[in-house]
């Protein structure tokens, strides 16, 4: 794991306890995304009537603050990832089924879901191109990608890390992956996408 990985999920463990939900969820979620949380609720109920029963994956799945909305209502399988073990532990206090895991390296098989939310989270993970990748690798052949992003799109570079990245070029980045991008929203600074596997 790299020093980059390493530090963040040391950073995001740290927080997870009794700063992650009111500070950033909370907080920082609703001031720089407006009516985000309800965005992501409502991507949760999109992954519901997409999934027809098959598994769904959260990625990161932080505290398991939004996905427990979503498993208390589905009978089929909901799975939490995050790399942080903090993140891991808080979820799993919610009943969620949660492995701790890289998301560049997915301990899943290929195809394995039929969504795959990534909520709030793409944007402090480093390597968007292999996370891109291992999120189009585990997502069936028809499968949905729910992606919600914040962002200060201030550089119009394709190299620079998501929280600073302009959406077209996540769009970009999304294509290259191997995704299409069926419907974008923007709210303040916030990006939501559904995107299909092509």
């Amino acid at each position: 794991m790299s020093r980059a990985k390493k530090i963040i999920g040391a950073i995001y463990s740290a927080a997870a306890e009794k700063v992650y939900d009111p500070l950033v969820v909370k907080g920082t979620f609703r001031a720089l995304g407006g009516d985000l949380n309800e965005l992501v609720m409502q991507q949760g109920r999109r992954a519901l009537e997409l999934s027809r029963g098959g598994p769904i994956l959260d990625l990161p799945v932080g505290t398991g603050y939004f996905t427990t909305q979503i498993s208390t209502r589905y009978e089929g399988l909901v799975v939490g990832t995050d790399l942080a073990w903090g993140m891991v532990r808080e979820a799993r206090k919610r009943s969620v089924e949660v492995v701790q895991a890289d998301a560049h390296r997915l301990p899943f098989p290929d195809e394995a879901f039929g969504v795959v939310l990534c909520s709030n989270g793409l944007q402090v993970m480093p390597g968007l191109d292999a996370t891109l990748s291992e999120l189009h690798r585990v997502l069936a052949d028809d499968g949905t990608l729910l992606l919600s992003v914040v962002n200060l799109p201030v550089l119009p570079s394709d190299r620079v890390p998501t929280m600073f990245m302009a959406r077209r070029n996540l769009l970009s980045h999304l294509t290259r992956a191997g995704f299409h991008a069926a419907h974008s929203q923007l709210v303040r600074l916030a990006t939501l996408i559904e995107a299909r596997k092509r």
